[in-house]
């Protein structure tokens, strides 16, 4: 048999899968659709996930249920999306725990496969860090805190919420691209990690836009630079990092909503649509602006490839933190 018959052979086989793709689109969605947050309920990612949900059911015409998932750092969460079946009717907004999980989980094998057990469907938004330290630091600004990294080695602290946790290896790129060396100290969680340095015990961290803006607005901490492309609107007087010393440097965390590997790439394209045009909203701007987040709207086709070079990108950065 020649090629162009076997060919020929194999588009008539695949006739009736994509029709039946084609119908499940069509008559989608024909229940209400879950989507799974992987922290607790009042978090940022939980408000993020609630204010989809009302215009996405409404575009929908179906209800849209937010579930909170919390656990094991988000692992719960995770894991239930992947082994959700692949049809649409679960989803889950992911940030960058989603390519820290595999890799600091101390599971073997890793209980997450980020390009094998999801399915992108559109980002969102993302959310900027700020490098802080307590009031009364001897650092006034990012040039001193290098500076001090670099002639005392080791002896310039900074917290985190432990080994692999973003805040962590926010400050593991930042001692990288500067050339500089800082001592780790993990805590168990966020409020004491930022505690600490508020006290003066730690010299400093670096933390999500959400987590340290009251402290810094209300002069319990002091932002030496921000992590993000561009300035907040709320602290103009603050620069980034790169326009503060170390060129090209850039960290925060995506917030893509994803569906299950294998869903119909139909039903995830419409759904990325829906999201895109949410996201585009004034409504979502002033939204984001308020939460100090940075809107980003990347649709389902372009989203995989990002997935990609994201995966590359944290696991290079897990080879200098076990190296640290």
């Amino acid at each position: 048999m020649d090629r162009s018959k076997r060919r020929l052979i194999k588009l008539l086989g695949a006739l009736p899968l994509m029709g039946a793709a084609k119908a499940h689109a069509d008559a989608f969605p024909s229940k209400p659709i879950k989507i799974i947050v992987p922290a607790s309920a009042g978090t940022s990612i939980d408000a993020i996930t609630r204010f989809f949900s009302d215009p996405l059911s409404k575009r929908l015409n179906t209800p849209v249920v937010v579930e909170n998932r919390p656990g094991a750092g988000g692992l719960l969460g995770y894991q239930a999306v992947a082994r959700a079946p692949a049809d649409g009717y679960t989803l889950i907004l992911t940030g960058i725990p989603l390519y820290l999980l595999p890799l600091f989980s101390g599971i073997t094998p890793p209980p997450l496969d980020p390009l094998k057990d999801f399915a992108p469907v559109a980002r969102v938004a993302r959310v900027p860090f700020a490098i802080v330290v307590p009031p009364d630091s001897p650092f006034k600004n990012l040039s001193d805190l290098i500076a001090a990294m670099k002639n005392s080695p080791n002896t310039v602290t900074y917290s985190s919420q432990g080994v692999g946790s973003s805040a962590h290896l926010c400050s593991v790129i930042l001692n990288d691209m500067s050339h500089t060396q800082a001592q780790h100290i993990g805590y168990k969680e966020t409020t004491m990690a930022v505690t600490d340095v508020a006290g003066g015990r730690i010299s400093f961290t670096c933390q999500t836009s959400t987590g340290v803006l009251p402290l810094i607005q209300s002069g319990r901490l002091r932002a030496l630079a921000v992590t993000g492309s561009k300035r907040w609107d709320v602290m103009p007087g603050t620069p980034t990092v790169s326009e503060a010393g170390v060129p090209g440097f850039e960290v925060s965390s995506q917030l893509d909503f994803m569906a299950p590997h294998g869903t119909p790439l139909a039903v995830t394209r419409m759904l990325s649509r829906h999201f895109a045009q949410i996201a585009q909203t004034p409504a979502f701007q002033q939204f984001c602006e308020k939460q100090i987040l940075t809107p980003e709207t990347v649709e389902a086709d372009a989203l995989g490839p990002e997935m990609a070079r994201e995966v590359a990108r944290w696991q290079n950065v897990a080879r200098l933190a076990r190296g640290s």
